[in-house]
């Protein structure tokens, strides 16, 4: 369950990474933050998962 979440912690990162990318691209402000905001879900639920196998 670990790798999991660190997985997805991992791949949140480089979500939230593109989005800025697609945001200066296309210059699409709710776009970016929609991007960025389902990374930043991703990245928290991977924490969890990561918290949750510390117990």
């Amino acid at each position: 369950m670990s790798g999991i979440g660190w997985f997805l912690q991992v791949l949140a990162l480089v979500i939230v990474g593109s989005a800025l990318v697609l945001g200066m691209m296309y210059d699409q402000i709710r776009l970016e933050l929609a991007v960025a905001s389902a990374g930043g879900v991703l990245f928290l639920l991977g924490r969890w998962l990561q918290g949750r196998e510390s117990r």
